[in-house]
């Protein structure tokens, strides 16, 4: 059978298609073998970044200018954006995340689901921004490797080895921003790993999902993983009440207790 050279072209340019369809890109070949069981990764925002919506007022080469109602427009990055940035129109509506540092660090067209997902895990080398890779070691004790944008290279930096953190990828499983839940502890010896790392105290506000969350400050809620045994215990808590809680060295919730007000 006979194959023209144009059927070959076009066979060919499916195969590419199918390929960046399947995620074929640098960050997808880190995650070879990894399956998604394993990352466990959950859409959601990070308790130090925000949402904000905007309008498109335009595109100038790889730029769009978006309209947030703040004092000066936004700036996205269309190849940072994937198939989200090329799908924006003027005047179509994008949700923007930025970190605490007022940065943009993923954008999406409106959607149910955050533009990013996170997941848990500790720093397994000295990051070199250099190189842009990023080992992060998961709660099953393997070690993966993750580029990162720019955006996350100080905070990623600035980690230690060992170092417990929530991490945020974009749709294109980039490390977008982290945020660190303590710097590690050494164990003394005979210690189980889910002795007590880390001492927080904050007001209860609410736990779902396995996950309870205690407001630090006026504007900061953060969210931890309670082990099972601890949870119809935290369940019986009233909002706003003060408690301590325990981490272990996953930086799960092991241990609570109430605190009275000073």
């Amino acid at each position: 059978m006979k194959v023209s050279q144009t059927g070959c072209v076009v066979l060919a340019g499916l195969l590419i298609l199918a390929m960046n369809a399947a995620g074929c890109g640098s960050s997808a070949k880190l995650m070879s073998g990894l399956s998604i069981e394993e990352l466990k990764p959950v859409p959601g925002v990070l308790p130090n970044a925000r949402l904000i919506r905007g309008t498109v007022r335009g595109f100038s080469g790889d730029r769009v200018e978006v309209d947030t109602g703040e004092r000066i427009p936004r700036y996205l990055s269309l190849e940072a954006g994937g198939d989200e940035g090329r799908g924006l129109q003027v005047g179509g509506v994008v949700e923007i995340m930025v970190n605490d540092r007022d940065e943009i660090v993923a954008y999406q067209r409106p959607a149910d689901q955050s533009p990013t997902k996170i997941f848990r895990g500790s720093l397994g080398r000295v990051f070199n921004p250099q190189k842009e890779r990023v080992t992060i070691r998961l709660d099953t004790g393997r070690d993966v490797g993750f580029y990162a944008r720019t955006v996350a290279m100080e905070k990623l930096a600035a980690l230690e080895v060992g170092e417990t953190a929530d991490f945020a990828v974009d749709r294109a499983y980039l490390l977008v921003d982290v945020v660190s839940l303590g710097k590690p502890r050494e164990l003394t010896f005979g210690s189980s790993s889910r002795a007590p790392q880390r001492r927080v105290e904050g007001a209860f506000v609410t736990i779902g999902d396995g996950r309870m969350r205690l407001r630090m400050t006026l504007d900061d809620i953060q969210s931890f993983p309670v082990r099972p045994l601890l949870q119809p215990a935290i369940e019986q808590l009233d909002p706003n009440e003060s408690v301590a809680i325990f981490l272990d060295g996953q930086g799960h919730v092991i241990d609570m207790v109430r605190v009275g007000r000073r």
